[in-house]
């Protein structure tokens, strides 16, 4: 075995490990876990430049100019984001502080200086003041934008290591570790959703039956499942349903069964990648997806009684743009609408024996959103945050320092502190200002123009199943964030970036078979007579 087939080996059962641990270590929001995850992610990217950096004259890696092109168009946006972080632990003189972040040059103004400067003229007396650096108030005239450099240090290292995930993945993943990867995700997602449904349905007050967690007023157990809350599960588990669909019609998708290919070449190892099945394999393959479309529908239940009504909505918009797009590559109609009414009826049933009271009682709240308890108090800290953006317009007032700088501004009324802006964009915006903005908004153009959107119109080729449900995946999530804070969870996060990953590397899959003669052809559905 050579040095880079080990690598190879490390990095897909460290991925495998990481897409375990993720969610069962309480997603992943604790400063152990989230210190493992990091970890984790150094090494196998370690072990990634090890394997690339070591000579293998069987290896042959091209890409095309336009992607490589589109490679650096993300990188430049992402790097000059995390560089915008980094500088916002970079102190200022509190001239430039007031021009740049208004809002927290005024937090640090807010000390009572006087009564600082009455104990530094007595101690001066005592001849103590030029020895002792805290008494030395009057000297220190420059501040950070960040209004805790410690936590925005922490929270940069994590978004780091994220963006590690991602061009790990889109580097490294080829067809046969995508099908890996994917497979990894679906298992570990419906192993998640049934202990969840189990864990509701014995509920002791506690994750695990053992770790103690706070309930919300009126309206039971916050969490569900290993996650302590269930909107941080629904973000889990509205990311994993797409890709389990797509990757059961890809099990049952006749023509990568069909041998009519030639667009996958051998590995460098010799070993064949062209993931395609003899006659014999048949039957298997279809019991498998059989029992794939049934993961999906445990994790479709799951995502209900999980009584998220973001993820729930998120769910049934992505989900219809979903079933659109997969339902027309059957081509007979009656077996597309077979297909599509089992799902649904297989879900009601499901629901309706486990107990769809709570469901109805939480469905029904659509109608009467604005008078909503949980979504007012929402509404009222969008409002706040909107009318007092201008004080961190510009760069902000630190990443991951949201709960610090709004603690002045927050709403009469509501008597608990609010960490977070449940609403991923704002609370963006609130923390890296029109900087921050304008370089996320870049990268997100970049990645929709020339990854996301393709992978919703193109399905010439088997794993393009694959792409599509990874783009719905990420279009759940986007949604969802709207409304919540899901991709500031460590395994949200981690598979969002994942995912992501993959999509990049599907495309890049496609566009280098595209580009090795063009062998690419139209054949008919799966199913189809």
């Amino acid at each position: 075995m050579t040095v880079p087939q080990a690598c190879d080996g490390v990095i897909r059962w460290g991925l495998a490990a990481l897409i375990v641990f993720t969610p069962l270590a309480f997603g992943t929001v604790e400063p152990w876990s989230i210190a493992l995850m990091e970890w984790g992610i150094t090494t196998l990217f370690l072990f990634f430049l090890l394997s690339r950096l070591w000579p293998s004259p069987g290896r042959m890696v091209t890409k095309s100019t336009g992607e490589r092109r589109a490679i650096l168009g993300l990188i430049l946006p992402i790097g000059l984001f995390l560089v915008l972080c980094m500088l916002q632990t970079m102190p200022l003189p509190m001239r430039w502080l007031r021009l740049v972040s208004p809002g927290s040059a005024r937090m640090y103004e807010s000390v009572d200086f006087k009564t600082w400067e009455s104990v530094e003229a007595k101690a001066a007396e005592a001849r103590q003041a030029r020895q002792d650096p805290l008494l030395q108030v009057q000297t220190k005239e420059r501040h950070p934008v960040s209004v805790s450099p410690a936590r925005t240090r922490e929270r940069t290292l994590l978004l780091a290591t994220l963006v590690a995930v991602f061009f790990l993945v889109s580097r490294w993943a080829d067809e046969e570790k995508v099908v890996s990867i994917v497979r990894s995700v679906t298992v570990v997602a419906f192993l998640v959703s049934m202990f969840g449904l189990v864990q509701l349905l014995t509920w002791n007050g506690k994750i695990y039956w053992v770790r103690r967690v706070p309930s919300l007023s009126g309206t039971g157990p916050s969490a569900f499942g290993p996650f302590v809350n269930h909107d941080h599960f629904a973000g889990y588990v509205e990311m994993a349903i797409p890709t389990a669909l797509s990757f059961a019609f890809w099990l049952m998708d006749r023509r990568r069964r069909s041998g009519a290919f030639g667009e996958f070449p051998e590995r460098d190892d010799g070993r064949d990648t062209t993931l395609r099945d003899g006659p014999g394999d048949v039957s298997r393959r279809l019991s498998k997806g059989i029992l794939t479309l049934f993961a999906a529908v445990i994790l479709i239940v799951a995502l209900f009684f999980s009584l998220s009504r973001g993820g729930i909505l998120a769910t049934i918009i992505s989900g219809s743009v979903l079933a659109i797009l997969l339902l027309r590559r059957v081509a007979s109609r009656v077996l597309r609408w077979s297909i599509a009414l089992v799902l649904l009826a297989v879900v009601v049933l499901l629901i309706s024996w486990i107990g769809a009271e709570a469901v109805k009682k939480q469905m029904g709240t659509y109608g009467n959103l604005t008078g909503e308890a949980s979504f007012r108090l929402r509404a009222i800290i969008w409002n706040r945050v909107v009318r007092e953006l201008p004080n961190y317009l510009w760069v902000g007032s630190g990443l991951g320092t949201f709960e610090d700088s709004f603690a002045p501004h927050t709403p009469a009324g509501p008597a608990n502190r609010w960490d977070r802006a449940h609403n991923d964009y704002l609370q963006l915006l609130w923390e890296t200002g029109l900087a921050g903005g304008v370089l996320f908004l870049s990268g997100a153009l970049i990645f929709g123009v020339r990854y996301w959107w393709p992978a919703l119109r193109s399905f010439r080729q088997p794993l393009d199943l694959f792409r599509v449900g990874i783009a719905v995946s990420l279009m759940s999530i986007a949604l969802h964030s709207l409304v919540d804070f899901c991709l500031q969870i460590g395994a949200n996060g981690f598979l969002c970036a994942l995912l992501a990953g993959l999509l990049v590397a599907l495309h890049g899959r496609r566009a280098d078979m595209a580009g090795d003669g063009r062998r690419a052809r139209t054949v008919e559905g799966p199913w189809s007579e």
